[in-house]
Formats: structure tokens, C-alpha cells, sequence
């Protein structure tokens, strides 16, 4: 029998009804939300139980008392929290009133979701007892989901590096020996144009403080296909490098032919590097040392301006600026949400799924994805 219940609230008295199963919560659904909705599909596209099954022990409470909340539903969240790009207390809030996401999470329609402090402890016990390699390894499991599903990736990718600003105020005075992000450090992202008071236009080196974000993109459809997070001041071609021979694994790099990539990473000895020996035709820009002297100059102005190949390949290399794009508008990657580089690449792993998610979802089902 339905069983009645009255919860007392500040002005006024409600009456609820309490449901006696999951199942009857999930039918009372279909009468209040939109069945082709985003999060609706994205429940039935993607197999959750195999993305959480490797967290199943972290149930158990290593403390006693009560089991813990349901290791797919705080997956769930923590995707949710990205997706929309969410605190944790707004993600807790926006999972208790929004049908759509409570939908999506599995929660029964009388039920408020895990409270903000569960989502944290979830993270942190993710982190203590599986380590950052657990959401490598989720990044790549949802890769291959999308590929079963019959998404063809582009062998063709473009590489760069995004530069996220650590959650740190630089103008307060930092103690050197206790800093309050030891592992982020200060970086230069190229320059920028200032006007001095005599309303002259001047470059400067535009400087940062925080991590940088080295990725690749296939070209088709714009799936971020690795990703490696170092401090600031790691040059981009160093970071590139890391990625494309440490981060990738063989078979990733089977299924990369042409890489493309900007002046920032146009170094004669790393391009002849990944075509000599990693097999992979590059279509960089180049600097201007590179084509304007030196004794190889010839051969560097015949690749830049004169291979039409590589000429035509290289108008592909906005893919990964709008990724990049994409990554800070609407996920956060703008600014580090924690401290520490586990967890900025914890950050930078979760924004990267939450990108894909919507690439795949728009090719499988035409769905975008739309604020709550």
C-alpha cells in the first residue's frame, strides 16, 4: 500500500507520498519529464554499470555503520557536476530538485540525492584507494563505448596545450616554504597587446599561475583523444611530447597519422623525431628562425609553404581551439576547482569526458545538450 507521510516545513505542512519500490518511482517519472531529453538518452547510450563497476568495493563503510551511497549514483553526481559545471553544493542541490537529473542518477522520486560532503568524501576515497589512474581509465573505457557504438574516429589530430589558472590569489604575497597549490607554478602562454598611456600598442609575455592541459583531438568530430596535465611552466613542446610517447599507448598511436599542431611545438628535431621514428606525418606551423634561416631553411620553407598536403591538413587545426574552448566556457577548465596537480588532472580528465559525452551524444541521437 502507498503509505502516507507529512513533513514539516518552516511556514506550512505537505503532504507526501512515500512509493514502496524503484520501479514504480521510475514509471511516475515518464508523467513528468521529457523522454527525449538529453539525460534521459544519456542513461540508455552508455552502460554505467561497467563505467563504476571497478569502484564496487568502496561500498562498504571501512568505519562501520551504514553502507555507503551507491559507487554509479556518486559517479553519477561527480559527472553531473562537470557536465553542467556545478559545486558541489549546487551539484547536491540541482540533483534533489531537478527531475531530469534525478532521473539520470537513478534516484527514487521521493528521495533527496547525497548531500554535498558525500560527493567530496567520494572523490577523496576515489583518489586514496584506486588512485588518479582510475579515471585514465574511465576516459578510455567511454572512448571505447562511443567506438562500439559505431563512431569512427579520425586518424588526422591536432595537438595544444590549455593553460588553467590555479585557485590561488598571485597578488597576495605566497609563503615559500607552505605555499597554497605547491604543485602549480608560474607559465607563459605567448604574448598579448597592451597600449601604454601614450595610447602605443606593446606585446608583453602574458603570464599565468597554474597548470597547463596538453591534449590531442581527432579532427572528424573533435574527440579529445589524450590528455597529460603538467605545471605551468612546462613548455608546450615538452608536454607534447610526454603525451604523444609516455601518455599514449601503442595501439593509440596506431591510430594517428597525421598530427598538426602550432609554431609552438615547430622544433626541427622533434618533427623529424615523430616521422623518422614514431611513423607519424607532422603538418606543424613553423617559426619564423625556421624558414627565414639557417642552412636547412630550404628544406623547412618547402614543408611550410610549398607541400600542399600538409598545407591542406593544417586548416584542420582549429578543432582542438574550439575543444579547448569548449573545455573552459563550459566546464570549468578555466580556473583549477581544487588544489594539488592529482586532482587539476582529476579536473581535467572529468571536463574531457563530459566533452566527448556530448560529441557522441549529438552522433548517435541528435541530442544536445541544453541548461537545466
Amino acid at each position: 500500500m502507498l503509505k502516507y507521510g507529512y513533513i514539516h516545513f518552516k511556514y506550512r505542512h505537505m503532504s507526501v507520498i512515500k512509493l514502496p519500490n524503484a520501479y514504480l518511482s521510475r514509471e511516475v517519472y515518464k508523467g513528468f519529464i521529457d523522454q527525449d531529453h538529453f539525460l534521459v538518452r544519456l542513461e540508455e547510450v552508455f552502460d554505467w554499470h561497467a563505467l563504476s563497476a571497478p569502484l564496487s568495493d568502496l561500498g562498504d563503510n571501512d568505519h562501520g555503520g551504514r553502507p555507503r551511497h551507491a559507487s554509479r549514483l556518486m559517479l553519477k553526481m561527480l559527472f553531473v557536476s562537470f557536465l553542467f559545471n556545478l559545486s558541489d553544493r549546487d551539484t547536491e542541490f540541482t540533483a534533489t530538485n531537478n527531475l531530469l537529473v534525478k532521473y539520470f542518477l537513478g534516484l527514487p522520486i521521493d528521495e533527496k540525492a547525497p548531500d554535498h560532503t558525500s560527493l567530496c568524501r567520494f572523490r577523496e576515497t576515489v583518489l586514496m584507494k584506486k588512485g588518479i589512474l582510475f579515471f585514465d581509465t574511465l576516459f578510455r573505457s567511454l572512448t571505447e563505448q562511443a567506438k562500439d557504438r559505431g563512431i569512427v574516429f579520425s586518424t588526422i589530430q591536432a595537438l595544444d596545450a590549455t593553460h588553467t589558472l590555479a585557485n590561488v590569489d598571485e597578488r597576495k604575497p605566497q609563503d615559500r616554504k607552505t605555499p597554497r597549490d605547491p604543485d602549480a607554478s608560474w607559465g607563459c602562454k605567448g604574448d598579448e597587446t597592451k597600449v601604454t598611456r601614450d595610447g602605443q600598442k606593446v606585446q608583453i609575455p602574458k603570464f599565468f599561475f597554474g597548470y597547463k592541459a596538453h591534449l590531442t583531438a581527432e579532427t572528424s568530430h573533435g574527440f579529445i583523444t589524450g590528455i597529460h596535465t603538467t605545471g605551468g611552466h612546462v613548455a608546450d613542446i615538452d608536454g607534447g611530447d610526454w603525451l604523444i610517447h609516455r601518455v599514449m599507448t601503442k595501439e593509440e598511436r596506431s591510430g594517428l597519422n597525421v598530427l598538426l599542431a602550432d609554431k609552438g611545438y615547430g622544433c626541427p628535431v622533434w618533427i623529424n623525431c615523430l616521422e623518422k621514428y614514431t611513423g607519424v606525418m607532422t603538418a606543424f606551423s613553423l617559426p619564423l628562425t625556421m624558414t627565414r634561416r639557417g642552412e636547412h631553411q630550404k628544406k623547412w620553407v618547402a614543408y611550410y609553404h610549398e607541400d600542399e598536403g600538409r598545407k591542406a591538413f593544417r586548416r584542420d587545426r582549429y578543432v582542438i581551439e574550439r575543444v579547448n574552448g569548449d573545455l573552459k566556457d563550459h566546464h570549468g577548465l578555466r580556473r583549477s576547482r581544487y588544489l594539488g596537480g592529482i586532482k587539476y588532472h582529476l579536473q581535467t580528465v572529468m571536463a574531457s569526458l563530459c566533452h566527448n559525452v556530448k560529441i557522441a551524444m549529438r552522433l548517435l541521437t541528435g541530442m544536445r545538450l541544453k541548461p537545466i
